[in-house]
């Protein structure tokens, strides 16, 4: 990653920001795991329908420079979706750094990637789309990216390969929404986002990504998710680390290794 992509540039508005007087405590809804604390890398995923009866709990986690990006929104579901999507990323990034939400600030970096304000050894992606969302947080493991879309938008990818493979790649070798998601996660994790075209590199199922060079060193990985309702894409150096499912109150933690080798 170059240096433009490490400098934070951008804080939440209004400097240092913390909602500790607005904060409840929020164990009761993701419960804390000791072994979160431990793990070099976390890849969190959940159904944003099954939080919004905690909608107007979360929103207070949401610092006023992402509330107010949210709120440009027109459509009124899509903002509650954009709010709890950032509310809960910086709820997992707590829980992964053992620490009080309070304590926790998610900022943007000049890409808009996210950081955690004053941790530049923590690195942090987020995606989400309809009622998925992804988070990922790598403690000390390099760059780390994630990407989450339903799997009816693979419909909307119909007549994209061009776009989206490279020419040494066959998108009869598998379901396009697959490369989609790996490469959006490889972008993600360098700061890029789709300011580089999809089709200048490659990015097989566990391969180290080829052709980019701010990408050297990551291998991406899609997987289905959600009962098959969702593709993750992963872009990472390697898959020590967890993958956690997690809802109001319950949150399922197993080996990103040993999911991943399942497939």
């Amino acid at each position: 990653m170059d240096a433009e992509h490490r400098t934070v540039v951008a804080e939440p508005a209004g400097g240092r920001w913390f909602a500790a007087e607005h904060v409840d405590d929020f164990a009761d809804l993701l419960p804390h795991e000791g072994q979160l604390a431990s793990a070099p890398r976390v890849v969190a995923m959940t159904d944003l329908q099954v939080w919004r009866g905690q909608f107007w709990r979360l929103q207070s986690l949401v610092s006023p420079a992402l509330l107010a990006r949210a709120e440009r929104l027109h459509d009124a579901r899509e903002r509650e979706r954009r709010l709890l999507a950032y509310a809960l990323h910086r709820l997992v990034v707590a829980r992964v750094l053992g620490r009080d939400t309070a304590r926790v600030e998610i900022g943007r970096m000049t890409s808009r990637m996210p950081m955690v304000a004053g941790l530049p050894n923590i690195a942090t992606s987020l995606s989400h789309a309809d009622d998925f969302v992804a988070i990922a947080v790598a403690r000390d493991a390099g760059m780390i990216g994630v990407d989450i879309e339903p799997i009816e938008h693979a419909s909307l990818l119909n007549g994209l390969a061009g776009n989206v493979l490279h020419p040494q790649e066959n998108d009869r070798d598998e379901a396009l929404i697959d490369a989609w998601v790996r490469k959006e996660a490889v972008l993600k994790a360098i700061g890029s986002g789709l300011s580089v075209d999809m089709n200048v590199f490659r990015s097989g199922q566990g391969t180290a990504v080829a052709e980019l060079t701010l990408a050297t060193g990551l291998r991406a990985w899609s997987l289905p998710v959600c009962a098959d309702r969702a593709r993750l894409g992963l872009a990472l150096p390697a898959l020590d680390g967890l993958l956690v499912r997690f809802e109001p109150g319950n949150v399922d933690v197993v080996s990103l290794r040993e999911h991943v080798m399942r497939m």
